[in-house]
């Protein structure tokens, strides 16, 4: 993904963020004359401000290092039972000395505590002794071998990352990659690909859930859908009368009419609709990420293929995952769409029917240019040809797809209501619910400085930026 021509993010493994970790920590013990391990806890204690840690250390340094425990104890007489068994350790600020079993259970119950106060940025550990200030670093640690070594390196890491939480980020679905947002990319929405294949939102890290905002995806995740699924079981247990055409209900394989004034209202009808296209979609889904992994398998298993073909024909399988989660989240995307606004509803369907089609197109096509590519047979040039064309074709039928829906579908003009006397009325553009007095939609105002850059999450794409619209009663977010 690009913006303006360079990179929006890369992703990078645990062991490449730790490195950079390390850098900092380096580059502080080399200017400061100190040890790694005390460089470690003055960073973490900082929440890695490098500048506020040369700012600190220039400042006054012993004071500073005093109040991080990180001198040694005025008291050199103090001495505890066993000194001198190599089973004893202390930290190198004091002379508190306890067996490795019980540092191992102390750190170990410190580091679980501290990982569920996911809200705690300054996450220094001192001593084991009670009142003694002296820090536990990276020092002591060593001493005490596995797990808790492990424990703390995955501790630091976490530190680091949570305190550069504005650039890098865990992906959501994997333990074992990082995404470092570039620095001259402004902090704006933009979709993720990890390279264990999980797409994601920067912003909200939920699922992408292009062309739906955060607030709505938010929305219909955790109340919506599950609304939905419970108005259609109940749906399937009711039908209408054939004497009075009220509601009748199944109660223990007896049928029993109902009043009519318990009917299930349209809207309600209009969420079971867009669930059942939901799941519909995401089935889809399903079935182009195991067709990715089965490509994947092939492609791994014919050893005549070059890199560039290989990396080609994942990133084609790879857009049909991504127009997939596009066309899952229109439905979505449907149903916040007011009531007023028929035409736009019936323009969407169009819209979708024909991305639908776009898209089971260039799957035939690929299933027919990846057989010819691995199997390495004559007019394997017009295989590379045709397999650039419709990755191109249809990743830029996707991208005037998505940005038609975040635009608002502003190519249908709606005059639906205009002779309707209402205390209020729905923005074309986000669908946001504003109040009859405002001239201006209240949260199009407020998001935007510039209209938003959008594009299709791939290698070609350029930045997006998700539309910070509202739906009525969910608060922003």
């Amino acid at each position: 993904m690009n913006y303006n021509g360079r990179r929006l993010y890369s992703v990078h493994t645990r062991e490449e963020i730790r490195e950079k970790m390390m850098k900092e920590v380096v580059q502080i013990s080399e200017v400061f004359s100190l040890s790694l391990s005390d460089a470690t806890v003055i960073l973490v204690h900082l929440c890695w401000n490098l500048c506020k840690a040369s700012d600190r250390l220039v400042d006054d340094k012993e004071k500073f290092l005093s109040e991080l425990g990180l001198v040694g104890s005025s008291d050199e007489d103090l001495e505890v039972d066993g000194e001198g068994d190599d089973n004893l350790v202390s930290t190198p600020f004091c002379s508190h000395k306890f067996s490795r079993d019980c540092w191992r259970d102390y750190l170990s119950k410190t580091l679980k505590k501290k990982k569920k106060k996911e809200d705690e940025r300054v996450l220094s550990i001192s001593c084991l002794s009670q009142d003694c200030v002296a820090s536990v670093g990276p020092g002591t640690v060593e001493k005490l071998g596995e797990p808790v070594k492990e424990m703390y390196e995955r501790y630091l890491l976490a530190s680091f990352m949570e305190s550069n939480k504005e650039t890098i980020k865990r992906c959501p679905d994997c333990d074992d990659y990082a995404i470092k947002r570039h620095d001259e990319v402004p902090s704006e929405d933009f979709d993720v690909v990890c390279l264990c294949g999980h797409i994601f939102c920067w912003s909200c890290q939920l699922e992408s859930h292009r062309p739906v905002t955060c607030n709505n995806a938010s929305f219909w995740l955790n109340e919506l859908l599950y609304k939905s699924r419970n108005l259609a079981r109940t749906a399937k247990r009711i039908k209408h009368c054939p004497e009075c055409y009220s509601l009748v209900e199944n109660h223990d394989g007896v049928w029993k009419c109902t009043d009519c004034s318990v009917s299930q209202p349209s809207n309600d009808s209009a969420l079971i609709r867009h669930m059942t296209l939901w799941e519909t979609s995401d089935a889809a889904l399903q079935r182009s990420k195991w067709d990715l992994e089965a490509v994947e398998e092939k492609t791994m298993d014919a050893n005549c293929l070059r890199e560039l073909d290989m990396k080609a024909i994942r990133e084609a399988w790879m857009l049909t995952v991504q127009c997939r989660l596009v066309l899952k989240w229109s439905c979505v995307f449907g149903y916040f769409i007011s009531d007023y606004h028929i035409a736009k509803k019936e323009y969407l369907d169009y819209l979708r029917e024909k991305a639908t089609a776009n898209l089971s197109k260039h799957k035939e096509t690929l299933h027919e240019v990846t057989d010819g590519i691995i199997s390495g047979g004559g007019g394997i040039i017009a295989f590379r040809e045709k397999l650039g064309d419709t990755t191109e074709t249809t990743g830029n039928y996707f991208r005037f797809f998505v940005k038609t829906l975040e635009d608002g579908l502003c190519d249908v003009k709606v005059d639906a209501y205009e002779d309707v006397t209402t205390d209020y009325w729905f923005c074309d553009r986000c669908t946001f619910k504003n109040d009859s007095f405002d001239q201006e939609c209240r949260m199009c105002v407020f998001s935007f400085e510039s209209p938003p850059h959008v594009a299709l999450c791939n290698v070609n794409s350029s930045a997006s930026s998700h539309q910070q619209q509202q739906v009525t009663n969910v608060p922003n977010k």
